[in-house]
Parts: structure tokens; sequence; C-alpha cells
């Protein structure tokens, strides 16, 4: 990963986890030429605060003060940051397992109690709005074990999977990319300094507003995970492919005169075939499948190789007539539009050029 060519959103679920899991990256980019946002689906409305933080959280609230200090952060860390409305914090209590878990009241619109599709689809907004080239966001439980964290995890696949985007996630171990902190270190401690509210930091360590202290990370290692499952069975697929275009072919070429409702379905069944089997796969290699499969036999009789008479005489199978030209032009043209279509990276760059307007700041943009 060249930060210098990297545009990198990085999900959350409450200020301070940017730094906290993932400061030095985001510096790390920043500081290499790239460009780091930092999405954040709760204002961690249900935190605790320092002592110190008190009077200021009387006055304007938990989540005002939460916010403000991660404009400061982000500013610390040179990123520009994304608010996605219409979550809660969850609040936290600690199982007895050691892991964390939803408030006990945790309220309806907290973010661990939401769909993963709405989440999913606040973050897509997020996404075609920043175009970016690369998401980053918690592993699987989320560190350890927070709600909201495991949901911006599970949204973030969704989302990359909808986007045909990488996504990296935090890991305990070496992965596919490592951000040391020395180079930026004095950014990650000019964020979490920001963050004065929730953490202190005494020297290699930071003290968490509960008392529990953790070592700075000196290093932070990043693995990509498949957002598909694996297709294991591919070329069975593409010869059951294969196999439902030519039959598909054999049963249109023999219907297709039968007016006017055999040509009607035999058409029916051809774009059917090829449109959903590219919108249910997303894939060209197993639609083309499908494709040589069902025009194969057309043209096969059509065509009329071995001069047996199957164009033009009574005997014809696909004569020159207008369902014979309509079985045979239709389902090619059909063919073609499928196999060209865009696919997810495709359709949200024309999406982003369609949306794009030179020289103007987003509102959501965070100093």
């Amino acid at each position: 990963m060249d930060p210098r060519l990297e545009r990198v959103l990085f999900v959350h679920a409450h200020p301070d986890d940017e730094t906290l899991s993932t400061g030095a990256a985001i510096a790390g980019i920043a500081a290499g030429g790239g460009d780091a946002i930092v999405a954040t689906f709760t204002l961690g409305e249900r935190g605790e605060t320092r002592a110190d933080s008190v009077a200021e959280v009387a006055e304007v609230g938990v989540g005002e003060v939460r916010r403000r200090e991660l404009d400061a952060a982000l500013r610390a860390l040179g990123a520009r940051g994304r608010r996605i409305h219409g979550w809660e914090d969850s609040g936290m209590s600690w199982l007895q397992n050691g892991k964390a878990g939803a408030a006990p009241d945790a309220p309806e619109t907290a973010m661990s109690r939401a769909s993963l599709d709405d989440l999913a689809d606040a973050l897509g907004s997020v996404i075609e709005e920043v175009d970016p080239t690369a998401l980053v966001t918690y592993d699987a439980d989320g560190g350890y074990g927070h709600p909201d964290h495991v949901a911006a995890h599970r949204a973030s696949i969704i989302a990359a999977r909808r986007y045909d985007l990488p996504l990296y996630v935090r890991s305990t171990r070496e992965g596919d990319v490592a951000f040391p902190l020395a180079p930026v270190r004095d950014r990650v401690e000019a964020a979490l300094a920001a963050h004065r509210s929730q953490v202190e930091q005494h020297g290699d360590e930071v003290e968490h507003v509960g008392g529990q202290r953790r070592p700075l990370d000196l290093v932070e290692h990043y693995r990509q995970i498949e957002t598909r499952p694996a297709r294991r069975t591919r070329w069975s697929l593409r010869i059951g492919a294969l196999a439902a275009g030519a039959v598909v072919g054999i049963v249109g070429t023999f219907s297709h005169q039968q007016l006017p409702w055999g040509l009607v379905l035999s058409l029916v069944a051809a774009i059917g075939l090829v449109f959903g089997m590219r919108a249910a796969s997303g894939s060209r290699p197993l639609t083309l499948a499908a494709v040589i499969g069902l025009l194969g036999i057309v043209a096969l009789v059509a065509i009329d190789p071995l001069g047996r008479g199957a164009w033009g005489t009574e005997r014809a199978l696909i004569p020159a007539n207008l369902a014979g030209w309509l079985w045979t032009l239709v389902p090619a043209a059909v063919s073609f539009v499928a196999l060209a279509w865009p696919d997810a990276e495709s359709m949200r760059r024309i999406r982003m050029a369609a949306r794009a307007q030179p020289g103007q700041q987003s509102e959501g943009d965070q100093p």
C-alpha cells in the first residue's frame, strides 16, 4: 500500500476509536501524501468522561464534547471526517467472558440494534461521496467485543462487497500492511491529547476513563479479508451455465415459430437467462458460458454449416421470417448488453463522475 496513492476510508463507531485503534495508519497515510477519511457512526453519547471534563459535559453534553474532541484529533492526524447520522452509542457492559456487550438499557436508536443493511446503506453514501480506494475497520470481534465495533465490522463487509472495495482490519499479528508509530508519533500523541475526556497518556501507556491501561502499539498490523464467499465450484458452475444456455437455445429454436406465445416465451427465457445470470452472479465468465450455450445452438442452426437446408427452406428450423430474425438477433443483442454491463466498481465510478462538481467542498468535511 503506497500512502501517496491511497484514499482510505476508516470506519469507526465512536470518537477516539480512530486514534486508539488506527491512529498510526491514519497519520501515516496523511503524512505520506495520501488521503485519510474517518467515518464515525456515533458520538459516544453514553460514554463515561474524566473528572476534568465534568464542567464542559454539564454545559453541552457528552456527545458534543466528544464531537469537538474528534474534530481536534482529526486535525492532529491530518485526516478528514464524516459523521454518519442516525444512530447512538449502545453503551457497554462487561460480560462474564471478559468481552464487552451492549448496555442493558441501550435505546432503540442504538447502533447495536440497527439493521446491518441500514448501516451499510449509510456507509455506502459516504463511500459514494469520497470514492475511497480501500476501507479499514475493526476485526471481527471489534477488538474487545464492543457490539458497536462488531456492527461496524459487519456493515463494512457488506459495503465493501457492494462497492467491490478491498477491506482491511486491525490484526494482533503481522498481516498484509504495517504502519509503525515512530514516524508519526507526534501526530498520534496530539490526537490522544485531544480526546482528553476519554484517555490520558502516561509515557508509553494510555489510561482509559475506566482506569484500564494499555501500551501504545509501536506497530499497527492490518490484514485484508475476503468479503465474498470462496467460489469452489467455478468450473462446475460454468458447465451448468453452458448447459442451461444450450437448453434454452434448443427449446427456443424449436418453439419460436409458434406465434405468438412460442416466440414470446422463447425470448423471455433467453433474456431472463442472460440478464438473470449476470445480475445474480455478477460474473462475466459465468454469463459468457450461458451466452455461448444459447447463441451456439442458435448460430449452429441459423448458419447451417452442414448445408442441410436449415435456413430458408421448407425444412428450416429458423426460417427467414420476422420470428426467425427476432430469435436470431434479440438474444445476441441482449447477450452483448449483459456482458458489457459495468461491474460494481465501474458503476460506482460512473456515479461519482456524474455527481462530481469540481471546486465544491462537501458540507460533510470536518476540519
